[in-house]
């Protein structure tokens, strides 16, 4: 399930003008209250490849698109066909139909073979009217938090922000986004991509695994381990039962095991010596004892003093104090 918390940015309405296009034609549309019109144009799936392609400012990973990614509409448009058009410009240099949206649905045609269906956005488009529709063109699936802050770091470099460097209440009230939204979204957006990769579909985990994984990657590089390799050997052994075949069941599996993976490994690799205990002196007074212990890596010790008489206690404390105020 998607977070229900949305920015103002999210909730301040349609400003694109997608949820209300109107148009003399059913060829032709407008976008942006009516500054910018757009044409209808259906690319057959064999020329998808070469006639198309997606958009810089488009935050949708790519690289995450699989058919489990798109399983929501995949049956769908095999079946019917795409039955809304994406969004595109048409770039001057290569003549390729820059996609601001549907980058999911394009991928699906690709794999079944389906034409494609899109409204060309006709002039020249601004990149603050193009980040416009784009905001508004992520209803059929939620961005994920990484690309959802994707797309707010690009805001922000717009207006002229370095998002290195701004403070999170800073950066909040420029981009009108709430301050913990913000922060989940870049701390999100902060967990490597080996982490996220062993889960299918990994822009579509809940976002409330992301609050596991920054916990988990946080306890793997305390520990030096190379997560990359670490997350390779985790795949190899990650199982799923015979009769799960619900993405979110995988998820959740991927989850819980990954947590008991990374549990056991640093336990192997962390696991410390016992401190090395000493007595310091023979006692004739039954219970009596003094013992010096030492942790593994010698950077501390524990001096146990017991039934040894309040005078050599007092002594000894002295004694230690005056070395250690010296």
């Amino acid at each position: 399930m998607r977070n229900k918390d949305k920015s103002k940015l999210l909730r301040s309405g349609s400003k694109s003008g997608i949820s209300s296009l109107k148009g003399a034609s059913e060829n032709v549309r407008t976008f942006l209250n009516g500054n910018w019109k757009a044409k209808r144009v259906v690319i057959p799936s064999r020329d998808i490849e070469s006639k198309t392609d997606i958009h810089p400012l488009n935050p949708r990973n790519q690289d995450a698109l699989t058919i489990e990614a798109v399983r929501d509409i995949y049956s769908s448009i095999i079946k019917n066909g795409v039955n809304q058009e994406g969004i595109a410009v048409r770039c001057k240099s290569t003549g390729r139909l820059m996609l601001l949206d549907a980058s999911r649905r394009r991928f699906v045609c690709l794999q079944a073979e389906v034409e494609l269906p899109l409204w060309e956005l006709i002039g020249d488009v601004s990149d603050e009217d193009i980040l416009a529709i784009i905001n508004d063109s992520q209803e059929v699936k939620r961005w994920s938090y990484p690309e959802h802050a994707q797309y707010l770091f690009r805001i922000a470099r717009r207006k002229g922000i370095d998002v290195d460097t701004a403070k999170l209440e800073d950066l909040a009230s420029a981009l009108s986004i709430g301050r913990e939204s913000l922060r989940k979204r870049i701390a999100a957006n902060n967990v490597v991509l080996p982490l996220r990769q062993v889960f299918v579909d990994f822009e579509g985990i809940p976002n409330s695994y992301y609050s596991d994984l920054i916990k988990l990657q946080r306890d793997l590089e305390k520990n030096h381990v190379d997560i990359a390799d670490s997350m390779k050997s985790f795949s190899k052994v990650l199982q799923f039962p015979v009769d799960c075949i619900s993405i979110t069941d995988r998820q959740k599996i991927t989850l819980e095991q990954l947590k008991l993976f990374i549990a056991e490994s640093l336990n192997v690799k962390t696991t410390p010596k016992e401190w090395k205990k000493e007595y310091l002196a023979s006692f004739d007074k039954k219970g009596s004892y003094a013992t010096l212990s030492q942790s593994p890596d010698r950077n501390k010790i524990k001096i146990e003093l017991a039934r040894i008489g309040a005078d050599k206690e007092k002594q000894i404390l002295e004694f230690i104090k005056s070395i250690l105020n010296t």
